[in-house]
């Protein structure tokens, strides 16, 4: 099941955010979560409301420590998150998602397709969070990490990937679904046995 994105309160904290999802999810018994990207932060989040056997991150990290540098010295611009023109942005960055720009560059136009498919209003909360987040979530069940060597969103070199996808970028899941798909049934054969 992949569930939409409930919509924040601005203000919300990514800690009840996390719990209002686990809850709206109704899920009952053992579980097995995850998310790519900050879903995977999110679903981190979510584990400790949930019976979880594991959390699953594609091209998500572990921990604040693993943010990039530039998302650390950004953290003061905060503030100005509110003012962001998202629909604008989104209309400027069309062109990006051109089945045409998808041979040239595959990375950039799988962002773009996220960024342009996204709720404004979702996008302000999440990017506020993770400028915010200094909680280092700890699930009481093993955490499976997929990452791309080329993700320059998430670089590889913050965190410790248990399986790296040789020139794969930040949205692994759309450029090499082959590899994450075989990752993920290997975490669910050893959840499985375990």
């Amino acid at each position: 099941m992949v569930p939409s994105w409930p919509r924040p309160d601005p203000a919300e904290s990514l800690d009840h955010y996390a719990r209002r999802l686990a809850r709206d999810l109704d899920v009952r018994g053992p579980c097995l979560i995850g998310g790519a990207s900050f879903g995977g932060i999110v679903a981190l989040h979510a584990a400790k409301y949930l019976d979880v056997k594991g959390v699953v991150l594609i091209g998500s990290i572990r921990s604040p420590a693993e943010l990039p540098m530039y998302a650390r010295a950004a953290r003061p611009l905060k503030c100005f998150v509110h003012v962001l023109p998202i629909r604008t942005l989104q209309w400027i960055v069309a062109p990006l998602s051109s089945q045409w720009f998808r041979r040239l560059s595959p990375f950039t136009w799988g962002l773009v397709g996220q960024f342009r498919r996204s709720d404004p209003k979702v996008f302000r909360w999440s990017l506020s969070r993770i400028l915010d987040w200094r909680e280092t979530p700890e699930p009481d069940c093993p955490v499976f990490q997929i990452h791309g060597d080329r993700d320059r969103t998430l670089p590889l070199r913050y965190t410790q990937p248990d399986t790296v996808v040789k020139g794969g970028g930040h949205v692994i899941s759309l450029t090499h679904g082959r590899e994450v798909n075989a990752f993920v049934n290997s975490v669910l054969r050893s959840v499985e046995s375990g």
